[in-house]
C-alpha cells in the first residue's frame, strides 16, 4: 500500500503528568508516515516543557504554544495546520496501541473510506470517583451502572457501510462515546476543509456535534474490529463535574433536531424517525454492556 500522511492532533492543557505517555505511544506507531501536532492550550503547569523535550526527540512533532481558548478551538487550529490526507485525534491523557494508526489507514485506503471507526478501551483509574446525577441515582437499580474497571466498547460490527447504513446504526446508540468521540476514528482532511467542518465551542458534547455534522459527507464508512485506543476516564472533567441534567437535555434536543435535518437529507428520515425522537434519552457506555472481549490485553494503570 502507499503511505499517505496522517496528521495526529493532540490538544493539551495541564497534562504534564501524562502527556509523555500519550506522545510516546504515537511516536511508537508502526505506521511511520505521520505528523504529530501538539497544541499547548495555555497550560500553567510543566506541559510545555515536557513537550519541548519530546519534540526535540522526534522530527515528526510540531509543537504549538497558544493562549488558552478551549479544546474545541485548539482542535480547529490543529485541523488548519494539518497537511495529511487523513486526520486522527488523540486526547492528551489517552494513549494508542502500536498498530492503531496502521489499522485505521489500511482500512481507509482499501475501501476509499470517508470514515473509519474502531472499538476502544475505556480505562478507569483505581481512584476514579464517578459523579452520579440525582436522576441517575434514583434509577441506578434499573441502569445497573458498570463498576470502575477497564472495558472494551464497540457497537458496529466490522464491515464496510454506505453512509446511510452507517447512519442507521449510529442512531440506535447516538449518545455513546463510540459514535460521538473523534478519538477512535480516522477522517479525511479534504472533507473537513471543503465543508468547513469544525468543533463548536460548547460546555460539553462538541465532539458529538462534530461527528453528527460529518455524517452529511460520509459515503463509505468502515468499521474495524481492532481495539487500539485507550480512553482514560477523568472524574474531574467538565462532562463529569460541571454539566447538569438540564444542560444534557438541552444539548440532546439540539442534536435531535440536527439528526432530523441530516437524516432527511440522506433520505432515511421516515424509517429512523422513531429512533431520532428517542435519541435524547439514549444511554451511553456507563449504562450499556461492554464488548465480550478478554481483558488480558488491556493496560492497567
Amino acid at each position: 500500500m502507499e503511505f499517505p500522511l496522517v496528521s495526529i492532533i493532540v490538544p493539551m492543557y495541564n497534562t504534564a503528568g501524562c502527556i509523555a505517555r500519550c506522545v510516546k505511544s504515537i511516536c511508537a506507531q508502526t505506521y511511520k508516515s505521520i505528523e504529530i501536532l501538539l497544541l499547548n492550550d495555555g497550560s500553567t503547569d510543566d506541559t510545555l516543557a515536557v513537550c519541548r523535550a519530546l519534540a526535540a526527540s522526534d522530527h515528526r512533532i510540531a509543537l504549538v504554544d497558544k493562549t488558552n481558548t478551549g479544546a474545541a478551538d485548539t482542535r480547529n487550529q490543529g485541523i488548519a495546520l494539518a497537511h495529511g490526507k487523513y486526520i486522527q485525534f488523540v486526547d492528551s491523557d489517552d494513549w494508542l496501541a502500536p498498530d492503531f494508526t496502521e489499522k485505521l489507514v489500511s482500512a481507509a485506503e482499501a475501501h476509499t473510506a470517508d470514515l473509519v471507526i474502531a472499538p476502544f478501551w475505556m480505562v478507569y483509574p483505581e481512584n476514579y470517583v464517578e459523579h452520579i446525577r440525582p436522576w441517575e441515582k434514583a434509577l441506578q437499580h434499573v441502569l445497573q451502572r458498570n463498576p470502575p474497571r477497564t472495558r472494551a466498547y464497540g457497537y458496529l460490527p466490522a464491515g464496510v457501510y454506505t453512509g446511510q447504513e452507517y447512519a442507521k446504526h449510529l442512531i440506535q446508540k447516538p449518545n455513546t462515546f463510540y459514535y460521538g468521540s473523534p478519538c477512535n476514528k480516522l477522517y479525511r482532511r479534504d472533507l473537513l476543509r471543503k465543508h468547513s467542518l469544525h468543533f463548536r465551542k460548547e460546555l460539553f458534547a462538541e465532539d458529538q456535534l462534530f461527528n453528527t455534522e460529518y455524517l452529511r459527507y460520509v459515503r463509505t464508512a468502515v468499521s474495524i474490529p481492532d481495539i487500539g485506543y485507550y480512553y482514560l476516564q477523568n472524574s474531574q472533567s467538565v462532562s463529569h463535574s460541571r454539566v447538569t441534567t438540564a444542560d444534557i437535555l438541552s444539548l440532546r434536543r439540539r442534536v435531535m433536531l440536527l439528526y432530523r435535518d441530516i437524516y432527511t437529507e440522506l433520505g432515511i428520515y421516515p424509517e429512523t424517525r422513531a429512533a431520532i425522537l428517542r435519541s435524547p434519552f439514549g444511554e451511553n457506555e456507563f449504562t450499556l454492556p461492554p464488548l465480550d472481549t478478554p481483558q488480558t490485553h488491556c493496560c492497567k494503570l
